[in-house]
């Protein structure tokens, strides 16, 4: 005799009554809002752990606003997939795996070959490190890095976040924009008094802003960062409009002289011309 497929059935010859298909439907959403959950843990927990640098399990849970045996079962498993180390017995840092994702992530975001040939290229003739940034969901972005040979250097990352107010990189980029858009991502962002000698007020960046339009180039001198004078100019746009790239060299401000740091004005912006040529 054939079995009858009654409203909710699973096609297996057995009926779902009504409130067992409200029960399966609930488990569903349960479960999917669980994931959810899991998904958004996993990403604050990795969040605390960078900025905590090196957290303990206490500081992270403070940070996460989770409780500490949450924390840790989550630890547990970022440890076993190489996204979070444990050293020192009790504390945490971001894993070998993290980096590895970070550096896929940014590789291939702008052609090496239209960038490091000049990057390199100033490299070797000022000695100092070389960045080249983009403009990333209003964020200044490291995407390429070429350090210099001294003994001492500025050390920056792929992947790392300039200010946009503090940083040569961002002056230069805000420098192609209209005025109502820099501002607005300086309202956003803040003026933060990094060291003594940063821009904290919109008159003395509006100020800046022109002297950059008027140069080429952007100067950094030790707004970000004490001892660290940067000098940087926006890859320009055919037509003209806000530049979505820029590079920059970082110097040490003892190794600068007032005759260097206009050579090396000129330079990165002949190195940024050169590098828009090769864009798409």
């Amino acid at each position: 005799m054939a079995t009858r497929l009654s409203r909710g059935s699973n096609r297996t010859g057995l009926s779902l009554g009504a409130g067992s298909l409200h029960w399966v439907k609930n488990e569903a959403k349960a479960e999917k809002g669980s994931n959810l959950i899991g998904v958004e843990r996993t990403a604050r927990i990795l969040s605390a752990v960078a900025d905590a640098e090196n957290g303990n399990l206490t500081e992270i849970a403070r940070r996460t606003g989770l409780n500490e045996a949450t924390v840790l079962r989550y630890l547990n498993s970022l440890a076993a997939l190489g996204y979070v180390e444990r050293f020192n017995t009790a504390q945490y840092r971001l894993g070998w795996e993290i980096f590895r994702l970070g550096q896929r992530a940014f590789s291939g975001q702008v052609p090496g070959d239209a960038v490091l040939p000049t990057m390199e290229r100033l490299m070797l003739e000022f000695n100092e490190t070389v960045n080249f940034a983009a403009n990333k969901e209003r964020s200044v972005v490291i995407l390429e890095v070429v350090e210099g040979r001294r003994a001492v250097t500025k050390l920056s990352n792929v992947g790392q976040s300039d200010p946009w107010h503090a940083s040569a990189l961002g002056k230069a980029l805000m420098a192609t924009m209209p005025d109502s858009v820099w501002r607005d991502i300086v309202a956003s962002a803040g003026l933060p008094e990094l060291t003594p000698h940063t821009i904290t007020t919109m008159k003395k960046m509006a100020a800046e802003i022109a002297d950059v339009r008027e140069r080429g180039f952007a100067v950094d001198r030790e707004e970000a960062a004490e001892e660290l004078t940067c000098v940087a100019a926006a890859v320009p746009v055919a037509g003209g409009g806000p530049s979505r790239y820029a590079l920059s060299i970082s110097f040490l401000t003892h190794r600068l002289t007032p005759e260097r740091l206009e050579h090396a004005g000129a330079q990165v912006i002949a190195g940024a011309a050169e590098i828009a040529k090769k864009l798409p």
